[in-house]
């Protein structure tokens, strides 16, 4: 008869009281896993956090893919809020230099604080679009609802007091072909833009041309059915991609209509034609 060790022994009588012991892990997309396997397995019928928690994960995973294979050198981050995304890129692998865009002044200095802390990474005070000029941001009581677009009343119907109006601001917008050139990243940069700007990146693409043409990859927040009134939908994010030399890499949907069964939003992945034609030789040769 086989002598089992300590290890055996715990995970057997682990398994008598309907518990599973796993191994520890330092890879951050496996700690999130082992995260919502917790908070997932107590809440079997609650199928929309499933569906949203699941695609969510599967889009971070795709993103250390494509910063592993890709080895961008300038993450632009458009709509930062409080660095969220800027924070999960550098747990999922990028060390590049970081420039960020958020307008609303109670959460630039906190950027501003991440930003020295971590040494490779730029913060600016402004929104995105296609031309010079101020306009009015809505500041909502979930401040990463606020936008220059007012909400549909569908969408006020759906989020109740999250979307209450708390504040509003004068903002300055810019182009991101602007600034980049002032800061001589436009050039020689293998660049990856990022943009969620709560229904305004359609703008924020039309003034980001020469951008573009340095950027490896995007990734945009895309509406299927717009929660902002004049907001674009994915069509047309979409045609203006494909429109710059990119293809589509990949698409997650990270926001559902609970009483309708249908889909609000996608995060959506574009990588360059060119680096799609380079990994496609590659993996000819290594046939």
């Amino acid at each position: 008869m086989k002598t089992m060790n300590s290890k055996d022994i715990l995970k057997r009588i682990a398994g008598q009281f309907g518990y599973r012991i796993i191994n520890d892990t330092s890879d951050v997309t496996l700690k999130r896993m082992l995260g919502l396997y917790d908070e997932l397995r107590v809440k079997p019928q609650d199928f929309l956090r499933w569906d949203h928690s699941l695609a969510n994960l599967a889009s971070a995973s795709h993103l250390r893919t494509l910063f592993a294979e890709l080895n961008p050198e300038v993450l632009i981050d458009v709509g930062a809020n409080r660095g969220q995304f800027a924070i999960s890129a550098r747990a999922l692998g990028f060390k590049g230099k970081i420039v960020s865009f958020e307008p609303q002044r109670g959460l630039y200095g906190t950027l501003k604080t991440l930003a020295n802390k971590d040494g490779n990474w730029v913060v600016y005070p402004y929104g995105l679009g296609d031309k010079r000029e101020e306009l009015e941001l809505s500041i909502y009581a979930d401040d990463t609802f606020s936008s220059v677009l007012s909400l549909s009343d569908k969408a006020v119907e759906k989020f109740g007091d999250l979307v209450s109006v708390t504040a509003t601001e004068m903002i300055e917008i810019r182009t991101l072909d602007e600034v980049m050139s002032a800061e001589h990243l436009n050039t020689g940069s293998r660049i990856f833009l990022k943009s969620d700007t709560q229904g305004n990146e359609l703008n924020v693409l039309l003034g980001a041309a020469e951008t573009l043409s340095n950027a490896i990859a995007v990734l945009v927040e895309a509406a299927v059915d717009p929660l902002y009134v004049g907001a674009a939908h994915y069509f047309s994010l979409n045609e203006v991609l494909l429109g710059h030399g990119f293809l589509q890499a990949g698409m997650f949907p990270i926001g559902f209509d609970k009483r309708r069964h249908t889909l609000i939003e996608l995060d959506c992945f574009y990588i360059r034609q060119s680096k799609c034609d380079l990994a496609e030789q590659a993996g000819a040769t290594s046939v």
